[in-house]
This record gives structure tokens, sequence and C-alpha cells, in this order.
């Protein structure tokens, strides 16, 4: 993390500052993401400051499911209502207060999670808001939509149900 982009980076400073951090290896980190979609909702996170999953080396490929089999065991053994209580204590904004308090009333709080979305938003035209490499990890709990068929490609409306 010696380029300039790094210095400004969210997730470079979030790693300088240990802040937060529920998981670490040689090559990512990971946190509960703070406008969290359903309770558990994570955020694997290189620690070498790059922007595209294409830019990974082989090393970082070869630990990246592991990371994903090791964060989904603390996703299952953790008290999501504790972890937004306490991202409530002090919220980032109004948005992230109001994510953390609709996990609060989910159906899937303090249950175990029925599947899981994961994926990347690799690039800004499929959503991706900070330049710095990061996977999402969102447990999924029967009922928490009414029709769940499709899974990720509900992202673009009416191509999900086919």
């Amino acid at each position: 993390m010696k380029d300039n982009k790094s210095q400004d980076c969210l997730f470079c400073l979030i790693y300088k500052q240990k802040k937060d951090i529920i998981y670490e290896n040689e090559y990512f980190y990971a946190q509960f993401d703070k406008f969290p979609v359903s309770p558990g909702h994570l955020e694997i996170i290189s620690k070498r400051h790059l922007v595209s999953m294409f830019d990974l080396s082989i090393f970082e490929w070869e630990h990246l499911f592991p990371t994903i089999k090791d964060t989904i065991k603390i996703i299952k053994s953790t008290d999501f209502q504790d972890v937004y209580a306490k991202f409530l204590v002090n919220p980032l904004n109004q948005s992230s207060q109001d994510y953390c308090q609709q996990s609060l009333a989910s159906l899937g709080i303090g249950k175990l999670p029925d599947g899981y979305n994961i994926g990347v938003n690799e690039g800004v035209a499929a959503g991706r808001s900070i330049d710095h490499f990061h996977l999402h990890i969102i447990p999924r709990y029967q009922g928490d939509v009414e029709n769940p068929r499709g899974g990720v490609r509900n992202i673009i409306p009416n191509k999900g149900d086919y």
C-alpha cells in the first residue's frame, strides 16, 4: 500500500487503523458491512490496494476461497443483535443507521442463514462505489424476499425470473 491512491482509500485507512476488523489472513481482511443488506452481510477486502478482482495475484486468488469459507463460519457464530447495536451507538450516517435498524428488525436476525449471495461489483457500471477490491457475502434467509429465484440476476429488473 505505497501508492498515492491508497493514502486516500477508505479500505486502506480501515486496515491501517485496524478498526472493526473481524478476520484477517496474509492477503485479506473482513469487516461487517455498515450498510447491511441482511444480518451478517460482510466484506472481504484485499490488504493490497488494488481496484479490480482481475488484479489479484495468483496467491491472493488461492487464498480467496478459504477466506470465504472462514468468514462464513464467523457469520454462523455471530450474534448480530450485538453487532448492529454497537454500530448504532455511533453510526456512520443516517443511511447506515437505517440499514442497521432494518437488519435488527429483519426476520433473519438471530437465525442461521439459509443461503448466501456472494459477489463483486466489478466496475462502476456494476455498482462499485469504492475503488478497492472487496467481495460481499450477503446471507439470505428463507422468506426474506417474496421470490428469490434468479438471485443475482435480479440486479436488473425482470431478468431474474426465467
